[in-house]
């Protein structure tokens, strides 16, 4: 086997130059493809509450009734380099109220099927743009579709947590980075070398 990997190798010897210039021609290539500027989308959600309230009604006699607000925070983010342009947000359902922020030019319009289309002319690179959503006695939508006119929108999982001081990971990076040394000398050990 090895011999004829070797004549193999020896019959390319007069085009190994040419064979080089094409590796890296199609490495550059790679390269390039993979860190190109391009737009990337991703949404999710990260809190909601639910609240009821009980509103008197007007004569004292009957009960009062009971409202239930529903409310929903969704997170858009253009995590690519380069502008998101016309960019859809669709909900299953129209809430009662909706805001965007930061404020910005948005349409919204109802479309088949009573869902809620949010219109975003464009999203920046590293925008981060956060839709409130408020249901009144009416069940809470889901994110029906997230798309632009470069790509589609990837749903992720957003979680609400504390924001260290810098000191903390700081040091937080430093141990981790003792960690993997460590783990290196003990591998080197163990292996002889």
């Amino acid at each position: 086997m090895s011999e004829t990997l070797a004549s193999a190798w020896e019959s390319l010897t007069p085009i190994y130059d040419d064979l080089t210039g094409l590796a890296f021609t199609l490495l550059a290539g790679i390269i390039v493809y993979f860190f190109r500027s391009r737009v990337k989308l991703t949404y999710g959600t990260a809190n909601n509450s639910l609240n009821t309230i009980s509103v008197p009604s007007a004569d004292e006699s009957s009960p009062p009734t009971l409202t239930e607000i529903y409310t929903e925070k969704f997170f858009l983010k253009n995590d690519g380099r380069k502008p998101a342009t016309n960019v859809e947000f669709v909900l299953s359902d129209f809430p009662a109220d909706i805001s965007v922020w930061e404020p910005r030019q948005a349409k919204y319009e109802r479309i088949q099927k009573g869902n809620c289309l949010i219109s975003i002319p464009q999203i920046a690179p590293d925008e981060l743009v956060i839709i409130d959503c408020v249901y009144l006695n009416q069940r809470a939508a889901f994110v029906a579709s997230v798309k632009c006119a470069e790509c589609i929108g990837k749903e992720v999982p957003f979680w609400v947590t504390r924001r260290f001081p810098g000191w903390f990971n700081w040091t937080a990076a430093i141990l981790m980075l003792f960690g993997v040394a460590f783990i290196f000398q003990i591998v080197l050990k163990l292996t002889g070398s």
